[in-house]
């Protein structure tokens, strides 16, 4: 349901049909939790659960859909997989959202957004908290005084509602001049306490002046409160695009590899749950 589609509709018409599918996609929900409690994997929850609400044309609300007694009871149904079978959530805001940027629409929008994904993760029963946490990029390196981009991104994370910023976390970035997880620490952890989401594919294409050991203990020292949730990844060998994600696992980080405290990995390769399932197989085959 496109923005162009939905104002083109009768307006009746357009609203049944966004709250029909926004009940099939908790509907969607709860059947990969299923298969997650199966294979006792973890889950980030689809930025698209609940079409059109965060567009101000649109006017939407999902506690106003004709249905949502019945998404209630889809998310309700949900929560209940994800406390029986201890399920991590967790959910990744596409790109566009840039609480630091110095456009003051993109930081509207931004705001928009991310408190809509904190009401869904409320809906779903998600603790306010990293356990559940709300990943994104600063994606925004604007100027040669960090201290500005990142007093933005402050001011603006100060100003969310309290089941967005309980949750919000940042991830080290994948392009040279982008936040790497020692500006990130210095300029925004050290004032906040936001922990910082290590990407091991993201440090190798944006170092910094850390090794990948460095940068990893790093991270993960911010993550005081839960157990940290970071990113797995691999480039596909030969591309031109070292940023480009394989389909499937083709080395296991090193930094990862020595870790014996409890860590939690999304995994973001394109095969997705058959890229687990190969991983999971490999590594049983491994001496301990």
């Amino acid at each position: 349901m496109t923005k162009t589609r939905f104002l083109k509709l009768e307006r009746k018409e357009a609203e049944t049909i966004v709250a029909d599918r926004t009940l099939q996609n908790v509907y969607v929900v709860r059947k990969t939790l299923e298969l997650c409690a199966a294979k006792k994997w973890n889950y980030r929850i689809s930025s698209g659960l609940m079409p059109l609400e965060t567009l101000p044309d649109a006017n939407l609300s999902i506690e106003s859909t004709y249905n949502f007694d019945k998404i209630q009871t889809e998310f309700k149904l949900c929560n209940g997989l994800i406390k029986k079978h201890n399920i991590r959530c967790s959910t990744h805001p596409d790109q566009f959202v840039v609480p630091a940027s110095a456009n003051s629409k993109v930081v509207e929008k931004s705001i928009i957004e991310l408190n809509s994904h904190g009401k869904m993760m409320d809906f779903l029963g998600l603790s306010q908290d990293y356990n559940s946490p709300i990943n994104i990029h600063m994606n925004c390196f604007k100027g040669v005084d960090l201290k500005d981009v990142a007093k933005r991104f402050i001011d603006v994370w100060k100003a969310l509602d309290v089941s967005a910023r309980s949750r919000l976390v940042l991830e080290n970035e994948d392009k040279g001049n982008s936040w790497n997880v020692e500006q990130l620490y210095t300029h925004v952890y050290q004032q906040t306490g936001i922990p910082i989401t290590y990407d091991n594919l993201h440090y190798r294409c944006n170092r910094g002046r850390q090794t990948a050991q460095e940068a990893y203990d790093m991270a993960r020292s911010t993550w005081t409160t839960a157990i940290p949730l970071f990113h797995f990844s691999d480039n596909i060998v030969g591309n031109s695009n070292e940023r480009a994600h394989t389909d499937y696992v083709r080395t296991f980080p090193i930094e990862y590899f020595n870790e014996h405290r409890p860590l939690d990995l999304e995994m973001e390769f394109k095969a997705k749950d058959y890229a687990i399932t190969m991983f999971e197989e490999s590594m049983a085959k491994q001496p301990n």
